[in-house]
């Protein structure tokens, strides 16, 4: 294998990073400060400077959009901080770290590479014209891969926090900033991948370091940055612990208008920023709609999305697969693009359109996987471009035939069909199922008045038809067939 230069700046990095993080947190043999965040309970001001540079401390940075600085002090100056009337907290500069696990593999064409993609019906969207255009959307990572064919023509600028420069570029060891940005936007040109919104203009904010960690202080910046530079999403699928100041920049930034989408951490509890209410926490799924082998579960989950087995795209004009929330955050950050790009709508009747009510419109148009409504497992459900954008991909196709089959546990039984606006005659033609569950959706609610549940017998027959009445909306139905594996059933849809 030959080394370029990038991939000697990767290894140079981490080895950097190494030596920078001896030099910024206690307990080091050279560390004689600490680097800390000090946040006040009003903005502040001179007499704040005073304060810090009275206790011999240093102010490194100072936030703009939450009331904050970013300092060193000795143990005994933090001590004494903490007990200042003006004083609101103060932390240390923790790290925070890229969300795993990873794993590569394969070889790239476009949707059928894109899965999940596709899975959520980003295609429908794109055969309508609606892909983003005119959006700005920020990857807060280890930056992107702004060369690759499938990036550069969104890419449109962004900041390195690590390095403090205006060269964003991703020399993480596994891509992942430049991962997620191909989920959200890789380019529709008949190779490779395509992106949920391929015309959407892409920010990278790099705040973790080739290794693929970064300090708090740099996320905060991020935030800033992003809120200043007027993004309208940002993505973060970054994990760490929860500290009042990235609470503040957070909410504040959202209060702003931004709309903050977070990938919800690995196995156990919700990770911070996605567990913050101003966050969007977004859990993993895999190809048959179920938990993904990596996701969390609490209350904080909202949506889920694809995050098994997605190719995408790496530095160096590569591709690869990779698992993790870190895969499923950026689908609903394309998703949210989409619905700004299109029909986006005054939901919560304040008189303007906003990221609250991207956020609304997310949740409503959600699929229910689990338990009836929001649960700790999958939110709202899963993200559904179909719903949210009022679609109808059904095109000029007389009718519907779908098999119905009973596969081994961990197979992908269910199969689903859209309908808008019509009235349709529903035949099942049971060959050996028990039973078939029809579950019916509008705007992500189960409708229980159509939903139904059919049970065969050699006294009831093989066969059944009824009618359907999507009455003028857009109505999501899901077929679940019931019985021995192997078994099945033919479903016809046709239009009244």
């Amino acid at each position: 294998m030959i080394f370029s230069n990038r991939l000697w700046l990767k290894l140079f990095t981490i080895a950097s990073f190494a030596l920078l993080l001896a030099s910024c947190f206690p307990g080091q043999a050279f560390a004689k400060d600490r680097s800390v965040i000090i946040g006040f309970h009003d903005k502040p001001g001179f007499s704040e400077e005073l304060l810090v540079r009275g206790r011999k401390g240093k102010v490194k940075r100072k936030f703009r959009h939450i009331p904050a600085y970013a300092a060193s002090l000795s143990d005994q100056s933090v001590e004494h901080l903490r007990k200042d009337a003006r004083v609101k907290y103060v932390i240390d500069d923790t790290l925070y770290w890229a969300i795993g696990p990873v794993h590569e593999a394969g070889d790239p064409i476009e949707y059928e590479n894109s899965w999940g993609v596709e899975h959520i019906g980003s295609w429908t969207a794109h055969d309508n014209n609606i892909t983003g255009k005119g959006v700005r959307i920020a990857v807060l990572d280890t930056g992107i891969d702004y060369a690759h064919p499938e990036l550069s023509m969104n890419f449109q600028g962004g900041w390195d926090f690590v390095f403090n420069d205006a060269d964003p570029y991703d020399d993480s060891w596994n891509s992942h900033g430049t991962h997620v940005a191909g989920i959200i936007a890789a380019a529709a040109n008949g190779s490779g991948v395509v992106g949920v919104a391929p015309r959407a203009e892409l920010f990278a904010i790099k705040v973790l370091s080739g290794g693929g960690f970064g300090l708090l202080s740099w996320i905060i910046e991020g935030i800033e940055w992003a809120v200043d530079n007027n993004i309208d999403i940002v993505n973060i699928s970054i994990a760490g612990p929860h500290t009042e100041a990235l609470q503040d920049a957070c909410d504040a930034a959202y209060e702003a208008g931004v709309l903050i989408v977070a990938a919800a951490g690995y196995r156990t509890d919700v990770a911070y920023p996605a567990a913050y209410d101003s966050v969007i926490a977004v859990t993993g799924t895999d190809m048959a709609d179920q938990r993904g082998w990596f996701a969390p579960s609490g209350s904080q989950i909202e949506l889920a999305a694809p995050g098994t087995s997605i190719q995408s795209t790496i530095v160096d004009d590569g591709y690869a697969e990779l698992d993790g929330t870190s895969q499923a955050a950026p689908h609903v950050a394309g998703v949210a693009a989409l619905i700004l790009s299109a029909i986006a709508i005054d939901l919560n009747g304040d008189g303007f359109v906003d990221n609250q009510d991207v956020r609304l419109q997310l949740q409503m148009s959600a699929l229910d996987l689990g338990d009836p409504g929001k649960d700790d497992v999958f939110g709202f459900g899963l993200v559904d471009i179909h719903s949210a954008l009022g679609l109808d991909d059904s095109g000029d196709n007389p009718g519907l035939t779908i098999e119905l089959l009973r596969e081994p546990r961990h197979g992908n039984d269910r199969e689903r069909a859209t309908l808008s606006g019509l009235k349709y005659s529903v035949t099942i033609s049971n060959d050996s199922l028990q039973h078939v569950r029809m579950a019916v959706y509008e705007h992500g609610k189960i409708r229980p008045d159509l939903s139904k549940m059919f049970r065969f017998t050699k006294k009831t027959g093989q066969e059944t038809t009824f009618y359907l009445d999507a009455g003028g909306t857009s109505l999501h139905v899901v077929f679940s067939p019931i019985g021995r594996p192997g078994s099945s059933a033919m479903i016809t849809i046709n239009y009244e």
